[in-house]
């Protein structure tokens, strides 16, 4: 699985995101390495304090640069005749090669081909090897340097910030060294790197303001092919014992440690979709770069734009829990886990926030960082003197986000049936989140319990009362927590945990009539109001397959709260999370009208309108939807992706695929699957993990195989309208009448 690409300079920057290379704790944008960068290297979880935004991802010192002078001239794409430049992205290998041929401005033919790694196994290690050739020979300096110019882009583009201070640096014999702390004093990191070349040569190192590095001249002759290994260790201690360890194994033996991880994880990840290699391809290239931003620890999560840029400011949201977490429930359910970790190591956090706001229990944060803190700005300024202010509300309003979580700790446990984790702090959070919303309703006669000033996943309007996702999602999670309290009673375990929360039966009565008379929005002619006077609204309709804002008339831009149009799918969001609650008729009738109101304008939005044309039988509108999630970052759809990879999207395109085309749910120990696939798809084929088994799934439209591949207990499969059982070991066939 590899893709192709050139070098543009006005294109560098969304290539930089698409070429990124990551292992979960070191993020390594794509810019060519012979070319200046403002890029760094973005370690995960490490923040510091920023105006406006709280504390955001810091761009660290840049470890990945080179220099390269032949005969005086610098060598790269800006500065010289380019002959030949390609990159190759090999998803399969977590490897980026780059090939570049040029020709100097004296005629001398340069031939320079690199092999970058961001290392799967050893988690603080950077490697790029090399080659280098000469037509004409000549003398090559070659410096290899650690980059302290490196800022984060700030809320004006006038203004850079630089969240990092250099604490120390030193040469030494095995390479150069360097140790920074971010300004607010939390994180020390310490880099070191070595350039390494095949055959001995001159070295020399040296320091400036700006960086220090290692020199070395090279007598280049003619048509030779000169080696190089760099080797880079960026970690919180003990970054120059580590880097003399790797450079002792060497090159090679790091390779094949480093593919090997890969090929590991491929195993388990890896989807096909025999008859439509390039959409499988797309698919392929989205799982990749959600992995490589799995953090390594349970104290940070996935930042909404990964470890590749700095949308966002690197913050977290309920993009991580509905859209990216499903797909690492069911494939990588230790790594899932971990990411809910996050969430219970931030609980008092959340508890604080809640009685800050004037509620009980846990209310989430809309955007957190490292410290589980609200990290929503309250405004953004747009010029430089303050005087253009653009409110944000979203911190404030946007709670929703609370009862997505509960909402995913509940459906890992269905899928994982990890009892551990729900002892030590899933039960917790269930409970927590009921009593917010339980303190957040107010009872009004005539409708029953309702939730004033909101703001939807449709951030159009602002201020809404009712908003049907949020009514619907407390709803759930007031009733999740009931099931559960009522099971706690046979579980010793979860009696204690009920007994040190202090829950008792008159407070699950209240939760009880609380979910019994939650209000839902009024339901016209089938379709449920996404909020108290949407209705009354002025009506627009759009193009289902135009995308964002810009092809609406200037008038109804302007006022666009003012009309029914939706940035993302909103009730339709709340009809897939909650399948259950909805009769066929009304998912349809929600779908066809309000995918007539729906801009798309959030890269959030089309995975779930996706599934659910599927469920309703509009493939076409599916599969249109599928391939542009796809490719929204290859094709930079949206515009915005030099600021990061979107993977809400990633993870929700490989949701399109499983939970929407092949249908699948799961229900106590059945898996239930429902294909609905494209005509030109022979065969879609994939894995996932159930409840301690690993089966892997063959479906066709009218065929599905299963094998259990490990695992000790029977689980049952349906399909087709028939059900049979799965046994360890054994594969089963369901064909369609």
């Amino acid at each position: 699985m590899r893709f192709q690409f050139g070098f543009s300079k006005e294109d560098e920057q969304v290539l930089g995101t698409i070429l990124t290379l990551g292992n979960g704790q070191l993020g390594v944008r794509g810019e060519f390495e012979l070319e200046r960068s403002p890029y760094g290297t973005i370690v995960s979880g490490v923040y510091d304090y920023t105006p406006y935004f709280y504390r955001e991802l810091v761009n660290g010192p840049r470890t990945i640069g080179m220099i390269i002078i032949i005969d005086g001239e610098l060598i790269n794409p800006s500065s010289q005749k380019v002959k030949e430049f390609q990159r190759e992205l090999d998803i399969e290998k977590g490897l980026l090669r780059t090939h570049l041929e040029i020709e100097t401005k004296n005629g001398n033919k340069i031939l320079y081909k690199s092999t970058r790694i961001v290392h799967m196994k050893r988690k603080n290690l950077i490697l790029l090897d090399f080659e280098l050739k000469a037509s004409k020979g000549g003398i090559a300096v070659v410096v290899n340097p650690i980059e302290f110019n490196t800022a984060n882009p700030g809320f004006i583009d006038e203004i850079m910030i630089k969240h990092y201070r250099v604490d120390s640096i030193k040469e030494t014999e095995e390479g150069v060294y360097a140790r920074v702390k971010t300004l607010d004093n939390k994180y020390t990191l310490e880099i070191a790197s070595s350039l390494v070349p095949s055959e001995y040569t001159s070295r020399s190192t040296f320091r400036t303001d700006n960086e220090i590095g290692e020199i070395y001249i090279v007598k280049l002759k003619p048509g030779k092919t000169y080696k190089f290994t760099k080797y880079v260790t960026v970690s919180k201690g003990a970054a120059l014992e580590e880097l003399k360890d790797v450079k002792r194994l060497g090159f090679e033996k790091l390779y094949e440690e480093h593919i090997n991880s890969w090929k590991r994880i491929w195993e388990k990840v890896k989807v096909e979709i025999e008859g439509d290699k390039d959409l499988e391809n797309a698919l392929n290239f989205n799982i990749f770069h959600l992995i490589q931003s799995l953090p390594p620890t349970d104290k940070v999560s996935l930042p909404a734009r990964g470890i590749h840029g700095f949308g966002y400011r690197g913050h977290i949201f309920w993009d991580t829990e509905i859209y990216a977490l499903p797909f690492f429930i069911f494939t990588m359910p230790k790594e899932a886990r971990r990411l809910l970790l996050y969430r219970c190591n931030n609980l008092d956090a959340a508890k604080e926030n809640a009685k800050m706001n004037g509620y009980q229990g846990v209310q989430f944060p809309w955007e957190s960082a490292d410290d589980g803190r609200e990290a929503t700005p309250s405004e953004i300024p747009l010029d430089m003197l303050g005087r253009k202010i653009v409110r944000i509300y979203t911190g404030e309003e946007e709670h929703h986000i609370t009862a997505d979580i509960a909402y995913i700790v509940d459906f890992y446990y269905q899928v994982s049936g990890d009892l551990e984790f729900m002892n030590r702090c899933g039960l917790e959070i269930i409970f927590e989140t009921a009593r917010f919303w339980a303190s957040r309703v107010e009872f009004e006669e005539g409708k029953g319990y309702v939730i004033k000033k909101v703001i939807g996943p449709d951030e159009y309007h602002e201020h809404v009362n009712n908003n049907f996702f949020t009514n619907l999602m407390a709803k759930h999670n007031l009733e999740l927590a009931i099931r559960y309290f009522r099971e706690s009673k046979n579980r010793e375990p979860w009696k204690k945990i009920v007994e040190k929360l202090n829950i008792r039966e008159e407070e699950v009565e209240k939760w009880e009539e609380i979910a019994k008379n939650m209000y839902i929005p009024r339901k016209i002619d089938g379709v449920f109001e996404e909020f108290d006077g949407y209705f009354e609204l002025m009506d627009f309709e759009v193009d289902p397959f135009n995308i964002g804002e810009k092809t609406l008339p200037e008038e109804i831009r302007n006022n666009i709260g003012k009309t029914k149009l939706v940035k993302q799918a909103d009730v339709i969001m709340a009809q897939y999370l909650l399948k259950d609650y909805f009769s066929p008729e009304e998912i349809k009738s929600n779908f066809n009208y309000y995918i007539r109101r729906t801009t798309h304008a959030s890269s959030l939005s089309m995975p779930p309108y996706a599934i659910i044309a599927t469920w309703i039988g509009e493939v076409k509108i599916a599969y249109e939807y599928f391939k542009r999630c796809a490719n929204i970052d290859l094709k930079n759809v949206y515009g915005n992706t030099a600021e990061g990879f979107h993977l809400a999207t990633a993870g929700g395109t490989w949701q399109v695929l499983v939970r929407g085309f092949c249908g699948l749910n799961v229900k106590g120990n059945k898996i239930e699957l429902n294909p609905n696939l494209p005509e030109k798809w022979k065969y879609v084929k994939f894995r996932i993990f159930f409840k301690g088994s690993w089966i892997e799934f063959k479906i066709s439209r009218k065929k599905v195989r299963a094998r259990m591949l490990e695992g000790s207990r029977k689980v049952k499969i349906s399909s087709f309208g028939k059900e049979v059982d799965l046994y360890p070991g054994k594969e089963v066939v369901i064909v369609a009448n």
